[in-house]
């Protein structure tokens, strides 16, 4: 009752000074988005050029610790401005939202300066609580507040599910989320505590303690009613949307009614957006309230002062330029050109578990359904043959104790696997690939390592199967940079895509493609490899709403264990899709941006 109490005071002081709100956090984003992260992505870039360091991942990070000092340190100056300008941030809005609800009795430089005043006033201790608090103790309430700048931070999709799939891991995240949650409720004030009172963290963190003894689900209520609020008022909008642009699509407006009815859901979102994280710091500064109690922290409106002419006609100017921008966008993508018809490609050569994976039966059933690439995967064997499996040992999908670089060829075509309720024989690659052109089916072959795998695999591999692979418009992707460096040097004409598992920059290498984790694509990644002429594939896709989104970002292809439904939605996107489809499509991405990640 008392969270309901909170949600609907909050609810009702923003929509007496939405406009207040609004510009506060819509300009703020604006200034992060279109200002700050070009600036940074600027920088980064050219810091790797000059280090000459094509790319940054997981795979390669000891070799940039060893090997370049300068661009170690440099990187880390990037990350520490990130975390200065994502502190301003979230200061600026804590000091915002606070001026606002006193009547604004200070003007925007005023609250810029104090910001400024609380950013050369923080210690570094204050700025690793920071870091700490939104990366790791507080993954619950970024559901409703976070920030372009950390959006990369991210645990990538294939990670949690391989940890889920495992009964101990899936124990180990849920225990640890559950402590976060706890630790980040109980050390709610810290932040406002040093960002308005100038407490140092460890002073923060006790005053903070002590304040929520006892509150924990006090707090816990007021954000969970807030998610289930925000999610359902933006549930019931898009549904009005679709259901409305259904019946417009009957009648002879239907184009003019889904332009409007998606520049409303551009705006209303973008609304809904700015209503999400008012009602996050508000939680964040009644914890604050808690902590002294006086008229002032307990934040009463006063009726604030009149907007000045010029800050009105600057506004309107831009809300007049910015929506002229939507609508062009908006009959563009309703024509069908912001929509891309993305490549299927089978992953592991299964679909919906058809098959046992990598095998040559799954292989047959699945070319049946014409997928424009089947993607398996191939491996060094003892003798340095090529043998088609996926996993680096016979546990999961033979039972068998035995590493695949330990065995020859001929032992393990020998082995049953069993997956699916299917069983078949380990295949060698040469008679995947003879099969895979019987069929008339084309290959994206990932060649992947083990402790068998020696240097001059990439020359044997090209020597063996290149004329083959190049006459029927196979390709290859490989997570190695090196293995992929090395198989275009030895065949400039075969197609290569490098596997990415994680966008934290984009890439600047000689492959032809980027394979990417879907959980951290973005439309940049995607807009910087069409310049230089390179595809994206995206994985793994396997339900409609994120192929939506993949399909909304202009992805080249996408890797699925469910390949026929994804053949069914790509083909009701772009065969004609009516406007209320382009509508549904459009809503799946913003889905995401409504709730803040």
């Amino acid at each position: 009752m008392q969270a309901w109490a909170f949600w609907r005071q909050t609810s009702r002081h923003f929509r007496q000074h939405w406009g207040s709100y609004v510009t506060l956090v819509f300009l703020t984003n604006i200034v992060i988005s279109y200002c700050a992260i070009p600036v940074f992505g600027w920088l980064t870039a050219n810091l790797l050029a000059w280090q000459r360091i094509p790319y940054v991942s997981y795979t390669n990070l000891g070799n940039i610790i060893l090997k370049h000092p300068l661009a170690v340190i440099g990187l880390l100056l990037i990350l520490m401005a990130i975390m200065v300008l994502v502190y301003w941030q979230f200061a600026f809005l804590l000091l915002g939202i606070r001026n606002i609800r006193l009547g604004r009795p200070q003007g925007t430089l005023a609250v810029l300066r104090r910001t400024v005043t609380s950013l050369t006033g923080a210690s570094p201790s204050t700025f690793l609580f920071f870091m700490g608090y939104f990366l790791i103790i507080l993954p619950f309430g970024s559901i409703l507040f976070s920030t372009p700048l950390l959006n990369k931070a991210k645990i990538p999709a294939f990670i949690v599910s391989y940890l889920m799939a495992n009964p101990l891991w899936a124990t180990v995240l849920v225990l640890f989320y559950a402590l976060a949650i706890y630790l980040g409720i109980r050390l709610i004030a810290v932040l406002p505590l040093m960002m308005l009172d100038g407490y140092h963290s460890h002073a923060a963190i006790r005053e903070s303690w002590r304040v929520t003894q006892g509150q924990f689900w006090k707090y816990l209520s007021r954000m969970l009613l807030a998610l289930v609020m925000v999610s359902l008022m933006t549930g019931v909008l898009y549904a009005a949307l679709y259901l409305g642009q259904v019946f417009f699509d009957t009648t002879p407006a239907a184009l003019v009614m889904a332009t409007v009815n998606l520049f409303l859901m551009e705006v209303l979102t973008e609304f809904l957006v700015c209503y999400a994280t008012i009602v996050f710091m508000t939680i964040v500064l009644s914890s604050h309230a808690d902590h002294e109690p006086t008229p002032m922290m307990q934040l009463q409106f006063r009726e604030p002062a009149h907007t000045k002419w010029r800050t009105r006609a600057l506004i309107t100017l831009g809300l007049t330029v910015l929506s002229a921008g939507l609508v062009a966008f908006n009959l563009a993508y309703l024509n069908g050109l912001a929509v891309s018809k993305p490549l299927t490609i089978a992953h592991r050569g299964v679909d919906n578990g058809n098959g046992v994976q990598n095998t040559i039966p799954a292989l047959i059933k699945t070319s049946r359904e014409k997928p424009d690439y089947v993607e398996m995967d191939v491996q060094e064997t003892k003798d340095h043959q090529f043998v088609v499996l996926h996993d680096t040992n016979l546990k999961a999908l033979a039972g068998l104790k035995r590493q695949v670089g330990d065995m020859t060829l001929k032992a393990l075509t020998r082995v049953t696997v069993t997956e699916n309720g299917h069983q078949a024989k380990v295949p060698s690659f040469a008679a995947y690939l003879k099969t895979a052109h019987a069929h008339h089916q084309k290959l994206l072959v990932e060649i992947k390592t083990n402790k068998a795998t020696t240097r001059d695999l990439p020359e044997r591999f090209i020597k063996q199967f290149g004329p083959s692979l190049l006459a029927h418009h196979d390709q290859v992707h490989t997570l190695s940079y090196r293995i992929m460096t090395a198989l275009r040097q030895q065949d400039p004409h075969q197609f290569v895509s490098y596997i990415l598992p994680y966008n934290l920059t984009f890439p600047y290498t000689d492959a032809n493609a980027y394979t990417m984790e879907a959980t951290t694509l973005n439309d940049a990644f995607i807009d910087q490899a069409a310049k230089h002429h390179q595809r994206v594939y995206a994985w793994d896709i396997d339900d409609v709403t994120l192929l939506d989104q993949m399909m909304f970002l202009g992805v080249n292809g996408i890797i699925t264990d469910n390949l026929h439904d994804m053949q069914v939605e790509i083909k009701s996107n772009t065969d004609h899709p009516s406007y209320a489809n382009l509508l549904l499509t459009f809503m799946s991405e913003l889905s995401l941006e409504t709730q803040m990640q």
